[in-house]
């Protein structure tokens, strides 16, 4: 009787590993872990991009109302009797109204 002898190939260690339930295990553990990372990395930045929005959001609304407030004093400066008040209360200043005054002259002869 022939003897039918069988060669196995000799299997590389990439392949051995990948033959392995424990590397499978690992692998789907390591990618848990790193989606994980990257989600709370993502998630920080987001929070931080989220802060610095409302902090301009709140900067912008105080700038508006700063530009209405403005707006009512340059209104209010218009009015004449405002410069008028301001003028003498703050830079004492009167008002100077014109007098008739009546000069007589007396000749004598």
């Amino acid at each position: 009787m022939n003897k039918i002898r069988f060669y196995q190939r000799k299997t590389g260690f990439l392949k051995k590993l990948t033959g392995n339930a424990y590397f499978f295990g690992f692998l789907i553990l390591m990618i848990l872990v790193l989606a994980l990372v990257a989600y709370m990395y993502i998630r920080n930045n987001l929070n931080l991009v989220s802060s610095i929005n409302l902090s301009l959001q709140e900067d912008c609304r105080r700038l508006e109302q700063e530009n209405i407030f403005l707006e009512s004093e340059i209104n209010e400066l218009k009015r004449p009797g405002r410069i008028r008040q301001i003028a003498q209360e703050e830079l004492g200043m009167v008002s100077s109204k014109p007098k008739a005054e009546a000069v007589l002259v007396v000749h004598k002869k």
